[in-house]
């Protein structure tokens, strides 16, 4: 059978460059960043593998604090333990935070005041949700329909209600609110087309679109990322083997893409080619350089209604 148009998009979306990486490499080493100081970032969701591959790379790069929030204390401890032995002069916070109650949020803004005087440079939402993989609106869960949302979308509005105002008060040369997104956002058919996690990460990458029509001309950068393909704790159902097959990818990739997103050596360039639009952490930032001016003249990496 012919793919249909929508599993072409999907696809030349994953490849929308050729070399596709699995781990970090050199020209996103996070190890081979100097950030200034102070610098504070806060990760949404700060356990588990993306959560604590992002904490990580953030570290290497010399971050002087981490707000770590998610719903459990036991995995943030984890995180916090392993970023101490990799700096022992970071100063770690952690929050209990459950993304979808906007109380939380709030709190978390509160945290960033009183413990790094309102200061925040970056701003990371890694929090997800999905059910079990069922590919028929009629019989998936009507529960996990409301839970992607509350978390993949609603909770991404929070945050960005409670944060953005402190990280334009900031004004950090590296200002950026960046949300872990998913392949997912281009899927509507296929085996991983099931309505409840593609619908809700699309519209939490409409939503960083939003923000970047609101806020780029503030100077802040913001971005939906893919993370590669993760065998991350947020699963919560067995999944089919060829999609497990697919979850090999270091989840270090994806915190060395954020860093490189968000340095303040980022160039305008960079900044202005990129910013609002959907990327994945596996592409080649070289070669997604070289597309840059075709990138802006046609306007790529965001979603639209197709007139032509």
């Amino acid at each position: 059978m012919e793919p249909t148009p929508s599993q072409l998009n999907a696809q030349h979306c994953r490849n929308f460059v050729t070399t596709l990486h699995t781990t970090p490499y050199p020209a996103i080493d996070p190890s081979r960043v100097k950030l200034p100081s102070p610098f504070f970032v806060c990760i949404i969701g700060g356990r588990g593998a993306a959560g604590g591959g992002i904490a990580r790379a953030y570290v290497q790069a010399g971050v002087s604090g981490l707000i770590l929030a998610a719903r459990t204390r036991s995995g943030l401890e984890e995180t916090a333990n392993e970023v101490r032995s990799i700096s022992s002069t970071i100063k770690v916070v952690i929050q209990i935070c459950d993304i979808a109650v906007e109380k939380d949020l709030a709190s978390v803004a509160q945290i960033v005041k009183t413990e790094f005087d309102g200061r925040l440079d970056v701003a990371v939402v890694n929090s997800g949700y999905t059910g079990a993989m069922v590919c028929d609106v009629a019989k998936e869960s009507p529960e996990d329909y409301q839970t992607a949302f509350n978390v993949n979308t609603i909770g991404s509005f929070y945050a960005a209600h409670h944060l953005l105002p402190l990280l334009e008060a900031t004004q950090s040369s590296a200002m950026s609110f960046i949300a872990i997104n998913s392949m997912a956002s281009p899927t509507v058919s296929g085996m991983g087309g099931h309505a409840h996690y593609c619908v809700s990460k699309a519209a939490q990458a409409r939503l960083v679109e939003m923000i970047n029509e609101q806020y780029s001309s503030r100077g802040l950068f913001c971005a939906s990322v893919h993370p590669g393909g993760l065998m991350s704790g947020f699963i919560k159902h067995d999944l089919p083997e060829n999609i497990k097959k697919m979850m090999n990818d270091s989840p270090n990739l994806v915190g060395a893409f954020c860093v490189w997103l968000s340095t303040p050596d980022f160039s305008e360039r960079q900044r202005t080619a990129l910013n609002g639009r959907f990327l994945s952490c596996k592409w080649d930032v070289s070669e997604l350089e070289e597309r840059f001016d075709e990138i802006l003249k046609k306007d790529l990496l965001r979603f639209r209604i197709a007139m032509d």
